[in-house]
């Protein structure tokens, strides 16, 4: 009886067209219902630039003030196309210059900003998602090195799925010695997040070139980055004083 049933179906997948349709139906609309989901984790300002623009510097003064910092957050030549930009990427706009699909990685020289204007964009996106109760994710904002001391004293599971931006990328140790193994913490945190499509974002001082060299993360993890990541460079010198 078992092998009649067997025949049967075997019939059905090799002569019946309704089962090729029926199984084209089905991965579209599996393929719809991911893409929605994707839709639905995009957290999408409703905002014009000129208003995004004005509340980004009230932002900015307010991380600058939160580090003590008595000076003002000023939008010049140097800094606004990188502002630009990111409005794009936070409104969902075709106008931004990369892929959509990818998160931000600033790149720059030392104290030109990057990572204000990352973090300012953190405490927007979160002041607005507490604001009005939404259903989105608070951005962790967090330095590579510290990220690394946590994933070890945690679980780097803790971090797959958590919307990340990482301050100072590179910058940790490439290799760690935990009882007495070599583990490769932000290494095996990419490559996890990485393969379930999570959006991460940060700011580093190193070019891509120097991200895939085998001195920081080699040839593997840096394919993974090109696959993350838009890397975008912000000019200008130091803006501290």
């Amino acid at each position: 009886m078992e092998k009649r049933k067997d025949s049967s179906i075997r019939e059905v997948i090799s002569t019946n067209q309704e089962f090729y349709h029926l199984l084209r139906k089905d991965v579209q609309d599996m393929v719809s219902g991911e893409k929605e989901k994707m839709r639905q984790r995009r957290f999408v300002l409703p905002l014009a630039y000129p208003d995004f623009r004005d509340l980004f510097i009230w932002f900015g003064n307010y991380c600058l003030s939160q580090r003590n910092q008595n000076i003002s957050f000023i939008i010049d030549e140097d800094n606004e196309p990188i502002i630009e930009q990111l409005y794009y990427f936070v409104t969902n706009n075709p106008s931004f210059s990369g892929d959509l699909n990818k998160g931000l990685m600033l790149q720059g020289k030392y104290r030109c900003g990057k990572t204000l204007i990352m973090e300012t964009y953190s405490l927007l996106h979160n002041y607005v998602v507490r604001k009005f109760g939404l259903n989105q994710p608070l951005l962790t904002f967090i330095k590579s090195v510290e990220l690394q001391h946590q994933i070890i004293s945690q679980s780097v599971k803790t971090f797959v799925r958590r919307p990340l931006i990482i301050d100072e990328f590179g910058r940790e140790s490439k290799t760690v010695m935990d009882y007495g193994n070599i583990i490769r913490p932000v290494s095996e945190l990419l490559s996890l997040r990485s393969d379930v499509g999570v959006v991460t974002h940060g700011t580093t001082n190193f070019t891509l070139a120097t991200l895939v060299s085998d001195e920081f993360y080699g040839g593997m993890i840096g394919d993974r980055l090109k696959v993350m990541f838009n890397f975008i460079t912000l000019n200008g010198e130091s803006r501290r004083v």
